[in-house]
This record gives structure tokens, C-alpha cells and sequence, in this order.
């Protein structure tokens, strides 16, 4: 990714990522503070923050098959849904199962967000990006920064993010869509039409942070939250955007060379495909990495 005038800082030891991931807090914290920054892993400094609908569509131009992806495995996943999902519900629960969407992970933690940067080819460079999510929102449209003040918080959970939709849609003047909205019944085409239409009305970029619901016990080990992306040119990732706001975007390269010790660090701090992954799949994946005898032993 290109740096421009964002920060870019390199963690050569423990000592030094932990200072660098922690400055968004004060020397002297109160329960009354929390930071506003969330983290998100690379394991590859490379990588951007393309979401997975930007690369299913590639360069074809079929941006209408986010709908008909998410109408699919609405139709196909009832067995698994208890009530009837809303827009932002079945984004999430989808992106959470693997489909292509607008969605980005990311997590409060920037542990968590290390373990991720720490993993992929030893050999490569990783990076944790930080974000201030409270600055970021200020870019909202006014109905979503409405929602919030009406809240009074600077980060949307589900419900929110619901009532958001809401507020656009009684700007439509779509009645019919608004009760459906309010019974979670809304036709995914109606919503994502009018959606859509709000979406070219508002051309400047932003990314909405919001908090999942509860899907399962892995969302709240790792301390997880999405982004949604809403650019003017629909193959554009988040990071074009983001550097051009260093005022709330930064970068913390991990070291190849560091990649294993920082590892080793995460585990002892309980931090590891087990803890993070709950379940027989991650504690097997957790077991592979530790008895590995390719890196046992080394340095």
C-alpha cells in the first residue's frame, strides 16, 4: 500500500509493538475512558483491504450479485435462522460464514489483530492497521450520525445500524418497506434498492464501524466488529480511502524475522487459534502449530 502521510511504524521487539499498539490510551487511563481505535492483522504488509465481494466480482462488473448472493443464502440457510434477518443481520451472519460481501472484520483488541499479522509465510512482513473509529464516523451520512447522537455513542451496534436503515428509508417515503423493516420482513430487494439509491445520492466514501450480533462464541473471543464500505467507485479498497486520512489511520509493520516471538509472546498471553477459534477445528489447528517440528525448537 502506498504510505503517502500516514504513520508507518516498524516494531523490532515486543517492547516496541506494545507501545505502539497501546498509544491510543493515556499514560494515566480512568474508568471513565476507553480509545476509539480498532485493529485489523495482515499477514502479508501487501495486502489491501479489498473486501471479499471486491474480489468475487473482479473486474467483471457484476456488482448486482452481492443481492443475489445474500437472497440465496437466505433462502438456502432457514433451517439455521430462528426469525426472519434483516439487512445488516444477514450481512453479518453471511460474512461470518464465508460469503462474499461488503463487510470487513476487525477487532477491539490489538492483540487479537497481532495474532493474524504474526501468521502466512514466515518469511514476509506482516502489519496491524489501526483505525480511529469515532474520526471515521464523523464522514457518515447525516442519518447514520444522527442515529448515533441519538445514542449517544460512537459505535453502532446491530440495532442501530437497523434503526440507521430505517431512517433512510422513511426519507424514501417507501412506507411499505418501513413496515417491513419494523416486523423484519423486508424484501432484500426493496431494501437494497433504495439502499443502492441513498448510496449514489451520498458519492463521498465512508466505512460505518458496527458491532455483530452475538452469531457465536468465536465473535466475543476475538473481540470482533465489521466495517461496512460504501466507495464511489465499487472497486476501490477501504486503504485508498483511509490514507487519505492519516488524522485516524496508522500502520504497525510486524518484522518477519519477529514473526515467531511474537507468536510465542501471544500464546502465553492466551492468545492463539484455540482460544480465538473455540471448537474442535481451532483447538487441532492450535496443536498442529505447537507440536510443528519444523519450528520446535527454534529461535
Amino acid at each position: 500500500m502506498a504510505n503517502g502521510s500516514v504513520t508507518v511504524d516498524r516494531a523490532e521487539d515486543w517492547q516496541t509493538l506494545q507501545r505502539l499498539l497501546y498509544e491510543g490510551l493515556p499514560e494515566e487511563s480512568s474508568s471513565q475512558y476507553h480509545t476509539s481505535e480498532v485493529f485489523r492483522g495482515h499477514s502479508n504488509e501487501a495486502y489491501t483491504l479489498q473486501t471479499s465481494l471486491q474480489r468475487f466480482v473482479g473486474t467483471t462488473g457484476e456488482w448486482q450479485l452481492e443481492i443475489h448472493l445474500l437472497r440465496a443464502f437466505n433462502k438456502y440457510a432457514q433451517q439455521f435462522i430462528d426469525e426472519p434477518e434483516s439487512f445488516p443481520r444477514l450481512q453479518s451472519l453471511a460474512q461470518h460464514h464465508g460469503l462474499p460481501t461488503r463487510l470487513l472484520d476487525w477487532t477491539y483488541s490489538p492483540l487479537v489483530a497481532t495474532y493474524f499479522a504474526t501468521g502466512g509465510d514466515p518469511d514476509v512482513d506482516g502489519e496491524v492497521l489501526v483505525v480511529d473509529y469515532a474520526a471515521a464516523h464523523e464522514h457518515l451520512p447525516d442519518s447514520l450520525q444522527d442515529v448515533c447522537e441519538l445514542a449517544e455513542t460512537e459505535m453502532l451496534d446491530i440495532d442501530l445500524l437497523e434503526a440507521g436503515i430505517e431512517m433512510i428509508l422513511e426519507g424514501s417515503g417507501e412506507e411499505t418497506a418501513q413496515a417491513h423493516v419494523r416486523t423484519g420482513s423486508a424484501s432484500l430487494l426493496e431494501i437494497n434498492a433504495i439502499v443502492t439509491e441513498f448510496i449514489n445520492q451520498h458519492p463521498e466514501p465512508y466505512a460505518v464501524f458496527f458491532e455483530p450480533p452475538p452469531i457465536d462464541q468465536r465473535i466475543a473471543n476475538q473481540g470482533a466488529l465489521f466495517s461496512s464500505w460504501f466507495p464511489a467507485d465499487p472497486q476501490q479498497p477501504m486503504d485508498k480511502w483511509l490514507e487519505t486520512h492519516p488524522e485516524f489511520f496508522r500502520r504497525v509493520i510486524i518484522p518477519a524475522e519477529k514473526k515467531r516471538t511474537f507468536r510465542e509472546k501471544l500464546t502465553q498471553s492466551n492468545v492463539n487459534h484455540r482460544t480465538l477459534f473455540p471448537g474442535l477445528d481451532g483447538l487441532a489447528a492450535w496443536l498442529v502449530e505447537s507440536f510443528d517440528p519444523t519450528t520446535n525448537g527454534d529461535s
